[in-house]
């Protein structure tokens, strides 16, 4: 059948249309383009399993510091930008689900890099302006050094300032806010600076970072269970498929050491490798306090100090040759006020030797030296007092060895409320320099190596303890015990 003048009409017509149609869906798929590539924020409908545990935490007001951990490439700083984005707007841009907040005032938002030229500059604020609305106005200032370090968003008022790690840190007191988001690892100076600052608005901290250093973090946030606390961690094979591709990180994979591997691609903190006691272990070596029979052997070490707190270290060895850290003390005194204490804690036990450190002795002109003084309330309760061991690396070993025997079993244990003993077996380091243990926060592990040297052994004794039942051994008013 042949085509008549009209329907080649309404077949051209339609074919307009039709054009018209695609035109009109380029148009909107052009425009939706454009719309994605300036405002991606709205789109992040697909974050990775670590950042999706962390955006739901994030909307939980009970969490007041949450902690994303990981490898290189694994999302940490975007989700940060994300995070910071979201609470100077007041929601997520993604969901329009609002944020709640303890006021009605405009958000403050703090973000900590490290230094300014590199990190700051070439990886923070590019994040910032990679993940911020372009269809917000946003008046963007400069600092000093020419870094964009000051953001107001228009419509809210809410302000965004980046700060750095390199810093001093009273640049960073005076402040308060809503939100600190660190990118990296700070100083714990910054830290607490920062955190100050949270306290009138029942702010947040968001801690984005491989542990590559900052061991105190690991230490004092991560491995603290506390309800207000959110932890997540991921190795970089985690966005694989969200940016990420297995050859790409096999060829990153290759320019690592072994060392720097387990850092910055399975996100284990760096600094652990570098422990004095790496063989240290929670779940081995800290146990829950229990009675000390009476007939068990105490010694006792003490470092004092002039400024610092004095520290006092008690070691019970029992009849199976088995060694706990059973008490510990841990404040500013004199030494009349600490020897009193330690006598305290010895009422009726087995006292095998009490040591205090050589320089405690001081100058031989001196009369009344810090030894004299603890050695004089020693001798009152009939206790002798000695000079301590100055052989560290003898007694680093000895250490080692009852922390982990040729047997692969331990011998060593602590009590889990000796605190700072704990905290300085978890942060003692090697300096990568001297090739020595780090003079810092050591007291404690000086006292312990001290009383390791004397490799004291239980023996049998018929001295009667009967003054003390198993039960109220030692206890008194001070110390509890």
């Amino acid at each position: 059948m042949s085509l008549t003048p009209l329907d080649y009409k309404v077949r051209e017509e339609k074919q307009l249309q039709l054009e018209q149609l695609e035109m009109k869906e380029l148009e909107v798929l052009q425009l939706l383009k454009k719309h994605k590539d300036e405002c991606p924020i709205e789109y992040f409908t697909r974050p990775n399993p670590p950042q999706k545990a962390l955006i739901e935490a994030f909307e939980n007001p009970l969490y007041k510091v949450l902690v994303f951990t990981g490898g290189n490439r694994v999302g940490k700083t975007t989700i940060g930008a994300i995070l910071a984005i979201s609470t100077t707007v007041g929601y997520f841009p993604w969901s329009e689900k609002k944020l709640i907040f303890s006021h009605k005032l405009p958000r403050k938002v703090r973000y900590i890099g490290q230094d300014w030229e590199r990190h700051v500059a070439q990886v923070v604020v590019p994040a910032l302006k990679k993940w911020y609305p372009h269809n917000r106005e946003c008046y963007i200032k400069k600092n000093m050094v020419g870094v964009e370090a000051f953001w107001r968003d228009i419509q809210t008022g809410s302000t965004l300032e980046i700060m750095s790690n390199k810093q001093e840190s009273e640049l960073h007191e005076g402040w308060d806010g809503d939100l600190i988001v660190y990118d990296e690892p700070p100083k714990r100076s910054i830290r607490v600076a920062n955190a100050r600052g949270l306290v009138d608005r029942n702010g947040r901290e968001l801690f984005c970072m491989t542990l590559l250093k900052e061991g105190w973090v690991d230490r004092e946030i991560i491995r603290i269970k506390d309800d207000a606390t959110f932890t997540v961690h991921g190795d970089i094979y985690t966005n694989v498929g969200y940016g990420l591709t297995i050859e790409g990180i096999k060829q990153f994979e290759k320019t690592l050491t072994d060392d720097e591997k387990d850092a910055r691609l399975l996100g284990i903190p760096s600094y652990l490798s570098g422990l004095v006691y790496g063989m240290f272990k929670h779940n081995i070596h800290i146990i829950e306090r229990r009675d000390i029979p009476s007939d068990w052997i105490i010694d006792v070490a003490i470092d004092i100090h002039p400024r610092e707190r004095q520290a006092v270290l008690f070691i019970a060895t029992s009849p199976q040759d088995i060694q706990y850290a059973v008490y510990e003390i841990w404040q500013h005194g004199t030494p009349e006020e600490i020897a009193k204490l330690v006598v305290d804690f010895l009422v009726d036990r087995r006292v095998g030797t009490i040591q205090i450190d050589p320089l405690s002795k001081g100058d031989k002109n001196n009369i009344n030296t810090v030894y004299d003084r603890f050695n004089t309330i020693l001798t009152m309760y009939n206790y002798t007092l000695q000079t301590a061991s100055k052989d560290k690396s003898a007694g680093i070993l000895k250490v080692k060895e009852r922390l982990k025997s040729k047997n692969n079993e331990a011998s060593l244990f602590i009590f889990n409320d000796l605190k700072r003993t704990i905290f300085e077996f978890e942060g003692y380091l090697w300096d990568e320099d001297t090739q020595k243990p780090q003079d810092k926060d050591d007291h404690m592990m000086e006292n312990l190596y001290r009383i390791m040297l004397m490799d004291t052994k239980w023996y049998e004794d018929y001295e009667d303890f009967s003054s003390s039942s198993i039960e109220e051994f030692g206890r008194n008013s001070m110390t509890g015990y």
